[in-house]
């Protein structure tokens, strides 16, 4: 399909007056903002004020506004040439990009996932087209579209708007044209300051609202140049969140029409998970599972600090592990437990009440025995909602890989059984060689024709060629109640 700009890339850049970093390493601390244009419909012109510094964009937000989606702070980054942004999208393989991109770092206003439904606010990176992406002869504005992060540890610094850590996804987006805004979620920015607690590791009332939050956020930046459709991309956890925040979009609202959603190997089991590692601790050692019983403690220590208040995080840990396990989830950005500070395996970081009370409960469907374990029985179910009414006819798209050992096939049965419970609309792309990460790479040009098929006008893509044997779902754990 044959991509033109829908103006000059000097009309673009004329509306932008900043130092340039045309590197794609480390952030341009040092760029400059936008100036004031008339907007020109399907320009990208900016139509918010962008004179902070990207430091100031990760601490204080100062007075909320009441407005979801509201943007509290913007600085400009750099800019990257399309060569720049296909070199550093490593594995890609896909048709050669078309666009390069201008940067920027930006705070909106949110929601938190709390029976108050405290104001947030969460940091993003927001990338824009150089040459849009635009069906021949259409008129149609882009649309928006929202990037899911994969599991990052839940600390400020691991913040993934900070680095590119997810290029490998955003870029070969927005090197096809289309415009990208990819949230921290609420809780990164001004990390560990009163009244913000950390997000909510895959709580879909948490983590849902920031997505959704993200698409009202981009149209304000750009509301001359969308359209009102709105997509959601994510890979792993991001996959987990985006099909959370689908299953809140309808009473939330999505900041516009949720035309698709992209869900690379999503993390969609039940959350259950978590309560039900003891019964298996054996068989997941931290020395050598690392990501599992992060997840473990990121879920289980977010929730608590989100929903029972500052300082309670610690209150299903060993009151001798409580202090490692907030400096760990403060701290740590990847997966790298020390056992020699928490212990042989999850028995040893959790404490034996919440055991003795969630554990069996979570892993068999037992019932509860009291208002512990029913407190979090309710957080699994909550975290992983079922799609009813019209969110269940919003399509879904599953790029997944044979070779995932990450969401391994019988994990994945699991998500494909609870979506056709849902009666969900949704497709799989299996690609038999692709690992968990990889498949983003060997898919990523055909989701792009995917979303134009839904938002451009642009021809259905081929439909993918692979057939995926689907194994029992594995049980247990995760157990798929309720």
């Amino acid at each position: 399909m044959k991509r033109i700009a829908l103006v000059s890339t000097a009309v673009l850049l004329a509306a932008c007056s900043s130092k340039k970093d045309d590197g794609v390493g480390p952030l341009n601390n040092d760029a400059g903002s936008d100036t004031a244009a008339s907007v020109v419909p399907g320009s990208f012109t900016l139509e918010v004020p962008s004179t902070d510094s990207i430091e100031s964009v990760y601490g204080d937000p100062g007075a909320l506004s009441a407005d979801k989606g509201a943007v509290l702070k913007c600085a400009k980054d750099k800019d990257l040439t399309k060569e720049q942004l296909q070199a550093a999208a490593k594995d890609y393989t896909g048709k050669a990009f078309t666009s390069g991109a201008r940067v920027y770092r930006v705070l909106y206003r949110t929601e938190r996932g709390d029976d108050a439904k405290t104001p947030g606010y969460s940091s993003a990176v927001v990338y824009v087209p150089d040459t849009p992406r635009v069906a021949v002869g259409s008129a149609t504005l882009l649309p928006v579209i929202v990037s899911s992060h994969g599991t990052k540890g839940q600390g400020g610094e691991c913040a993934p708007s900070k680095g590119d850590t997810d290029a490998y996804m955003n870029y070969p987006l927005v090197g096809s044209g289309y415009v990208v805004i990819a949230p921290d979620l609420a809780g990164y920015a001004n990390y560990g300051k009163p009244n913000n607690p950390p997000s909510a590791y895959a709580s879909v009332s948490d983590v849902g609202k920031s997505t959704l939050d993200a698409a009202r956020a981009l149209r304000k930046m750009f509301s001359a140049s969308v359209s009102d459709k709105v997509i959601i991309v994510g890979h792993s956890q991001g996959g987990g969140t985006a099909l959370g925040a689908l299953s809140l979009s309808e009473s939330y609202g999505s900041g516009g029409t949720l035309a698709g959603l992209v869900a690379y190997a999503p993390l969609w089991l039940s959350q259950a998970s978590w309560g039900a590692l003891p019964v298996r601790a054996s068989d997941y050692p931290l020395s050598t599972s690392p990501l599992v019983n992060s997840v473990a403690i990121w879920y289980t220590y977010t929730h608590g600090e989100l929903l029972d208040g500052p300082g309670h995080g610690g209150d299903v840990f060993h009151p001798a592990k409580r202090e490692a396990v907030k400096n760990y989830v403060a701290t740590a950005c990847e997966p790298n437990l020390d056992p020699s500070a928490l212990g042989i395996d999850i028995r040893d970081v959790y404490d034996q009440a919440f055991i003795e009370s969630v554990s069996q409960a979570a892993a068999l469907g037992f019932g509860c025995a009291d208002a512990l374990c029913e407190k979090w029985k309710a957080r699994f179910a909550a975290d992983r909602p079922h799609f009813t009414g019209a969110v269940a006819q919003v399509p879904i798209l599953l790029p997944y890989g044979g070779k995932d050992t990450t969401i391994a096939p019988d994990r994945m049965a699991c998500v494909l059984d609870r979506l056709d419970a849902d009666k969900a609309n949704y497709k799989l792309c299996f690609e038999p060689e692709a690992a968990h990460t990889p498949v983003v790479h060997m898919r990523a040009d055909y989701i792009n024709d995917w979303i134009a098929a839904r938002t451009l006008g642009a021809a259905e893509p081929a439909a993918c060629a692979g057939q995926f044997t689907r194994p029992r779902c594995a049980t247990p754990p995760p157990n798929e109640w309720p």
